[in-house]
């Protein structure tokens, strides 16, 4: 088996995508038996018992490579900050181990492009969530053999959702519409809560439900300008509160504008429902329109045109989600993704005729 470093700058104390994809990774690692290792930031409590059950040990990323810590390789995933996968690539090399890079996040929200870029050309293995992301990559110079793609998957609470809980919980017991995700401008936040007093002239009885951490500096004063009893907003949300709003809702709506591939995409076809989504770079290969989402204009008018057509019609709604059910049972899961992961972490760790670590 691998020993494996998983490295990630976190945005604690909230939770992200990203981050969340490099726990599932470290998870289902060390579930197949590899020894897996995680450099963070700092973690929240659910984080850290989440990784502690599943036998992964979580660490501060070290300023010097320990020869003692050295792992067969070295595994730094997203790329928003590129301070944390510049230095991933310094241990690996330090270590004299491959390194692997999971970019995960879009050029939009790069803080520094040609520091990404430069971590991606010296990676030996980097994985890509799109076609249209292999594209970036490729395009600036990144080795073609190196590109690997390999999708995503959803990980909700082992515990059963309970979506009439849910509903019961908030009073709400009419059309329900979700966002989850961070209130940043480019996940649609703003975009979904202008779109809501359209939506009312044909379905007054629609309740607009958000819930994830403030991002942008301003969001209190945005929720403000907005306020109405038909708008829930329940900032952080444990995991199990997140599967029951999953469970609970008609549709879910994050018209995110700069994405690569929206973990929580997956998460709400993994509890059936349709998926509502602004278009974005490589948007066509996740959400398949009318197949089991929406996608629409970067304006509140064709969001509120996208989610009133599916209010308007339970039916289409319903095979959508049913759709992207299906779609992620066949196609989309950590199993599929860590099966993927496997087969390039075996090639890269390899001994290799002459090295030092072959065997005559």
């Amino acid at each position: 088996m691998t020993s494996v470093r998983v490295v990630h700058r976190g945005y604690f104390p909230a939770r992200a995508g990203a981050e969340v994809m490099a726990q599932y990774l470290a998870e289902s690692l060390r579930r197949r038996g590899h020894r897996v290792g995680l450099y963070c930031s700092g973690m929240d409590g659910e984080s850290a018992r989440w990784m502690a059950s599943a036998g992964v040990e979580v660490g501060v990323l070290p300023a010097t490579a320990r020869p003692g810590d050295r792992p067969d390789l070295v595994h730094a995933v997203d790329c928003v900050w590129p301070d944390y996968p510049q230095a991933a690539l310094r241990l690996a090399r330090a270590w004299r181990v491959p390194f692997a890079f999971t970019p995960a996040s879009a050029p939009g929200v790069w803080r520094d492009r040609e520091a990404v870029l430069e971590v991606a050309r010296a990676a030996d293995a980097v994985f890509v969530l799109t076609e249209a992301e292999r594209r970036v990559f490729a395009g600036a110079g990144v080795a073609p053999s190196a590109l690997h793609l390999i999708g995503q998957g959803p990980h909700l609470s082992s515990t059963a959702p309970d979506g009439a809980a849910f509903r019961a919980r908030h009073g709400i017991d009419g059309p329900m519409v979700l966002f989850l995700g961070r209130r940043m401008r480019t996940k649609g936040y703003e975009l979904l809560l202008r779109a809501a007093r359209t939506v009312w002239a044909d379905h007054p009885g629609a309740r607009f439900v958000f819930a994830g951490p403030d991002w942008d500096e301003d969001c209190a004063e945005v929720f403000a300008a907005h306020r109405d009893p038909r708008i829930l907003d329940l900032g952080l949300v444990d995991e199990a509160e997140k599967a029951d709003a999953l469970a609970a809702c008609d549709l879910f709506c994050l018209p995110s504008t700069v994405d690569v591939f929206p973990l929580v995409f997956v998460e709400a076809w993994a509890s059936g429902k349709p998926v509502v989504s602004a278009a974005f770079e490589g948007g066509e290969e996740v959400v398949r329109h009318g197949v089991d989402g929406l996608l629409c204009d970067r304006d509140p008018d064709a969001v509120a045109a996208a989610v009133g057509r599916l209010l308007g019609d339970p039916a289409a709604a319903a095979a959508m989600g049913a759709a992207g059910r299906a779609r992620t049972e066949r196609e989309l899961g950590w199993e599929a993704v860590t099966d993927k992961v496997e087969v390039v972490y075996a090639r890269l760790t390899a001994p290799r005729a002459g090295s030092a670590d072959s065997t005559s």
